[in-house]
């Protein structure tokens, strides 16, 4: 039964069987009635014998701007052109930002959107405000259609990736769906999309793309070749793609003649096997949380898409393979794998590496999707199953999620004190007003006093002030004293973003990243119908949004910390030890990239501190290694500081009454380990 709904999960839908092939325009002042055309599987008409479009009720109630755009009334037009300023002009966080970068205004391009209502078919009316938001490139602001899109994407069953030089790169195709001709596999080299050469195709895609750097637009559009929401952006123009693609030697050689493969674009949802997808955390208890998220929305569903199609044991569950069967026509194979069962499989996958000397840990965070509350202590959980000698955290594709789940984690992989990342709100009158509004003195009340100073002293923005509190960072403490390394790439986001920026802005260790910075989504994200309710009643009062069209926008824009204190994240990114990645990557389980990790783990110093309580007296025992000095303190006092003999474990008694004792193990000068022992247990 699990099996069949899988099957049925993945194989989903066609593309042509739950489109309208014609917008319809807009006929007087009145709504014309949403007529299905007919369609066959390859989106012609449907001929005799063929089996018919399937009906809204069949196929899930596939409506939404770009899918089945109805004709909005002049009045209702204006609205939605209404809602999209007043949210772009009055809270968008990076609007000076934006309209400086890219020469672009988008209040303008709205003013002049409005004078056209009367002269655009629905579709191209929609295609229209879209794109404004678009132009913004950012991923955090995006034109959404209504919810039961939510889940939906569009999807080709095979990933491509690059690699090589920008100026020369090589797109292969890494992983395939069932179904496809045997000839297409992993390891063909892809040379020609719908009759383009692929890099131009890609270029010419990666204008409507989201990213705010040639890499980055390059990064997202090659994703979006194969994976696009359905409720962030229109369909594909095609039903179909049809692909030029050669065989390659074991060297990579693209070999024998050019082929061709036929492959129609289909609807999945990861919703129908994976119940993590909601509408995110609902109640006054889960409102901070809601208030307090960072992620890119179109990514964080695209990314449970893929999962759908190439890993769906991680929705439902199931521990990942230890060790992928190599795809490449080298054989190369990574190290071998001893995966460490996790309970939120769908979000983290660890394992120990084999490597002479000792095995070498790996973290992969897809996503900061789950709460705090269950996310930190699952990371707790895994963290002393790691081997000690060395770490790797691997953030590529992390699209965000929770704020406080990301910068929470950060404490756990240093003993320094963690400094949160800074947030700010565009000063106008309308974030001045929202300040002000029954239920958003605990959510805005830090920066209210600010945004109001801002008026006297020409500021644009409040005050920066952290979400995350800097007790919340450091509420647990170090729990892995090995050395750490992060990998992230260009299309990292949003929380992936902040979570990079603490890790090297705190000096946790050395950051690679694949591509010239990380993906550059640096804000805290809001809803539409999060700010609509709250403003009612104002004069900035946010109409209804007709046909259940909604927006997602950046509401405080993010600064990092520490030496890097006031640069902004956003279209910048934060930059690392550059790393191109190479074929044997991509077919065989990122062998080089973990090769270069090892080495700059190899490089760092060393050093480790565990601690063992009595059951029968007051009393610690630590062990040590790599360090010279302990300094203990008894509920935040100064309780001794003794020198340390190497591989010589230290009894530290306690006095009675003692709550927390807290343990700073030191090198030289230089503090290396901290722990945080509970004495009530």
């Amino acid at each position: 039964m699990v099996r069949d709904r899988l099957a049925a999960a993945q194989r989903g839908i066609a593309l042509a069987e739950v489109i309208e092939t014609a917008p319809i325009v807009r006929a007087g002042g009145k709504r014309a009635a949403r007529v299905a055309s007919p369609v066959g599987r390859v989106g012609g008409p449907a001929a005799a014998g063929t089996r018919r479009a399937p009906s809204r009720a069949e196929t899930g109630a596939f409506t939404g701007p770009f899918l089945s755009p109805s004709s909005l009334t002049k009045a209702e037009r204006l609205k939605l052109i209404d809602g999209v300023e007043r949210v772009i002009e009055g809270v968008f966080a990076h609007l000076p930002l934006k309209r400086a970068r890219y020469g672009v205004d988008p209040v303008q391009r709205l003013r002049i959107l409005r004078t056209q209502v009367d002269q655009l078919s629905s579709y191209e009316f929609h295609i229209e405000l879209a794109d404004v938001v678009t132009r913004l490139r950012d991923a955090h602001t995006r034109y959404a259609g209504p919810t039961s899109l939510a889940t939906k994407v569009a999807a080709l069953p095979f990933l491509v990736e690059v690699f090589g030089p920008p100026d020369a790169p090589t797109y292969v195709v890494t992983r395939v769906g069932a179904g496809l001709d045997a000839a297409f596999k992993p390891g063909v080299v892809l040379e020609f999309w719908n009759g383009v050469p692929i890099d131009k195709a890609v270029r010419r895609h990666a204008d409507e793309e989201v990213g705010g750097r040639p890499d980055s637009q390059r990064a997202w559009s090659v994703l979006s070749l194969t994976l696009r929401s359905l409720q962030y952006g229109p369909p594909p123009d095609e039903y179909w793609v049809v692909i030029g693609y050669r065989s390659t030697a074991a060297s990579g050689t693209p070999t024998g003649s050019l082929r061709e493969i036929k492959v129609p674009w289909r609807v999945i949802d990861p919703g129908e096997i994976d119940e993590m997808q909601s509408s995110g955390p609902t109640g006054k208890a889960a409102m901070r949380l809601r208030h307090t998220r960072a992620v890119d929305p179109a990514a964080a569903i695209t990314r449970r898409a893929k999962m759908l199609l190439f890993a769906p044991g991680a929705l439902t569950g199931e521990q990942a393979n230890a060790q992928p069967t190599p795809r490449s026509p080298s054989r190369r194979k990574a190290p071998t794998a001893k995966v460490i069962e996790t309970e939120l499989t769908g979000t983290l996958k660890a394992e120990s590496l084999a490597r002479p000397g000792g095995a070498i840990g790996y973290l992969r965070i897809y996503g900061f999707d789950v709460a705090p509350e269950e996310f930190v202590p699952e990371l707790q959980r895994l963290i002393p199953l790691l081997p000690d000698n060395g770490l790797i955290i691997d953030v590529r594709g992390n699209p965000g999620g929770y704020i406080l789940a990301a910068e929470s984690a950060l404490q756990l992989f240093t003993p320094k004190p963690i400094q949160p990342t800074r947030f700010s709100l565009l000063s106008t009158a309308f974030t001045r007003a929202l300040a002000t509004r029954p239920g958003m003195e605990a959510e805005l009340g830090p920066w209210k006093e600010s945004l109001e100073a801002a008026v006297r002293n020409g500021e644009l923005y409040s005050q920066p002030l952290p979400i995350t509190s800097f007790a919340e960072c450091n509420s647990i403490g170090q729990q892995y004293g090995g050395p750490v390394v992060l990998v992230a790439d260009s299309t990292t986001y949003s929380s992936g973003d902040l979570f990079s920026a603490g890790f090297v802005d705190n000096g946790i260790g050395p950051f690679v990243c694949v591509g010239a910075a990380t993906g550059a989504g640096g804000a805290n994200v809001w809803d539409y119908e999060d700010l609509r309710p709250l403003m009612a009643g104002t004069d900035f009062e946010l109409p209804t949004l007709p046909d259940g069209i909604g927006m997602s926008f950046a509401f405080r824009r993010a600064t990092r910390a520490g030496p890097a204190e006031g640069l902004p994240i956003e279209d910048v990114g934060v930059a690392g030890m550059p790393y191109a990645m190479t074929r044997d990557d991509l077919l065989a389980g990122n062998p080089d990239l973990l090769e270069h990790c090892f080495e700059l783990l190899r490089q760092q110093r060393r050093s480790s501190l565990a601690v063992d309580a009595s059951k029968t007296a007051r009393e610690i025992t630590v062990r040590h290694a790599g360090l010279t000095q302990l300094d203990v303190l008894f509920d935040g006092h100064p309780g001794s500081s003794l020198r340390l003999r190497a591989q010589t474990s230290v009894v530290v008694p306690y006095p009675a009454g003692t709550q927390v004792i807290e343990l700073f193990g030191f090198g030289g000068e230089q503090l290396l380990q901290k722990r945080r022992v509970d004495a009530r247990r």
